[in-house]
């Protein structure tokens, strides 16, 4: 069951990595197109800065569970050269630490979207809501830490295995 588990929230990350990248490149057509009138026309883009911040949350977010399921992470192995089981171990913990960090930082940015949300944040120029952005990142990283959670049980799974 785990191995489908485990292509199932690869083939989804890729998916939602998408979103992240569409953001992206929606955010460069908008700061070339900005750049652009300024020169051109002497005439922006109200609205590319609001956009910009909001585009980025959501960019980031959605990139980063795929780099978890992938295991793209930066990581020190410091166990494997004392003992290969050690080290396995110690993957095993930090895949757990993660995940309790990531669900910390998940658990923040619904409180900050809470506050936003009833303060009835919104841009400066367009006057978008912001709120619901930044719930939508929530949700992204929720979904980030039921990745980690995969990826610690695969680590668990294989501690004892080789």
């Amino acid at each position: 069951m785990l191995p489908t588990l485990e292509r199932l929230t690869v083939a989804a990350t890729r998916a939602l990595s998408v979103v992240g990248l569409i953001a992206l490149m929606g955010l460069a057509a908008m700061t070339l197109a900005d750049g652009l009138l300024r020169w051109l026309l002497n005439r922006p883009i109200e609205g590319v800065r609001d956009l910009g911040g909001l585009a980025i949350a959501v960019a980031i977010a959605s990139c980063l569970p795929v780099v978890l399921s992938e295991r793209g992470n930066i990581a020190i192995r410091l166990g494997a050269s004392v003992h290969p089981l050690l080290g396995r171990v110690l993957d095993a913990l930090a895949a757990l630490a993660v995940a309790a960090i990531l669900a910390a930082v998940a658990w923040q940015i619904w409180i900050y979207a809470a506050k936003l949300g009833h303060a009835r944040e919104t841009t400066f120029v367009l006057q978008i809501p912001v709120a619901p952005f930044w719930y939508g990142v929530d949700v992204i990283l929720w979904f980030a830490v039921v990745v980690q959670l995969v990826v610690a049980a695969r680590d668990w799974a294989n501690m004892f295995k080789r």
